[in-house]
């Protein structure tokens, strides 16, 4: 949809673009579907794309009721994914323990009956890497927490994210390889875009969008090291804030399949 508003074309053309990128499903954010899943679901048939996952913001620490998330989980399967990723919630930066304990201990609860729920349907609920300093899940260590409370969730792995924080991503990815059920192929880019947003880091380094393989995340050892686990799944593309969102989809989509080609070869 960001594409479609920042070249002036009709979602239709640019679904019909991107499929001819070679990309053959999306990711689809609750809040743009929520008006109306069958028109979403019909645009999508019409163009061959189907659906790989779907992402929505909840404040379960806040507000434990798990009820929106079973009907998030609902719509996710009525337009056919397989996952759903769920960002639980935020945690204040003042938040003393005693809160973000309890904060802590609603999200958990509430993933864990999503879980239930969503195996049911046969989807899985995973959680990612977060860059934002509030999410109690943007490192290693707190997704294993995560991991550990919730035993059917899985790892939405997001490359570009873990440098947020200042982790290594080869490391990390070592730490969570058992729990992943899907990725995020994200780079970043640490030079200037004119026009550009950057997300400034927990240490104050400026991370540009970056089509994949153009940037400082170590894509290509990542997906090294995922062919090794037997991966199988979504090799998604990111690019939040790009300017040109159409020319980095074009971009990444070509880098991930000469890579994937070579493999084959």
């Amino acid at each position: 949809m960001t594409a479609s508003k920042q070249t002036g074309l009709p979602l239709p053309e640019v679904l019909r673009l991107v499929r001819g990128y070679g990309i053959q499903a999306v990711e689809l954010d609750l809040d743009e579907v929520q008006p109306s899943p069958e028109a979403m679901k019909n645009l999508l048939e019409q163009a061959g794309i189907s659906v790989a996952s779907m992402y929505a913001f909840f404040d379960f620490g806040n507000a434990p009721d798990v009820r929106p998330g079973l009907t998030f989980i609902d719509t996710a399967a009525f337009l056919g994914a397989g996952k759903v990723l769920v960002i639980p919630g935020f945690i204040d930066e003042p938040a003393d323990q005693e809160l973000r304990e309890r904060s802590l201990r609603h999200m958990a609860a509430a993933l864990r009956e999503m879980s239930e729920y969503a195996g049911r349907k046969g989807l899985v609920v995973t959680l990612e890497d977060f860059d934002d300093s509030r999410a109690p899940f943007s490192t290693s260590g707190e997704l294993l927490w995560f991991l550990n409370e919730v035993p059917k969730l899985g790892i939405t792995f997001d490359t570009g994210n873990f440098i947020y924080r200042g982790e290594d991503a080869l490391e990390a990815f070592e730490k969570l390889k058992s729990r992943i059920v899907h990725v995020h192929c994200k780079d970043r880019s640490l030079e200037e875009h004119p026009g550009e947003t950057p997300k400034i880091s927990t240490n104050g380094t400026r991370l540009f969008p970056s089509p994949v393989g153009s940037g400082c995340i170590p894509i290509e050892e990542i997906l090294d090291r995922l062919e090794a686990s037997g991966y199988k799944n979504t090799a998604a593309i990111e690019h939040f804030d790009a300017a040109d969102q159409l020319a980095y989809m074009k971009q990444s989509a070509a880098w991930l399949q000469d890579r994937f080609n070579q493999l084959q070869t």
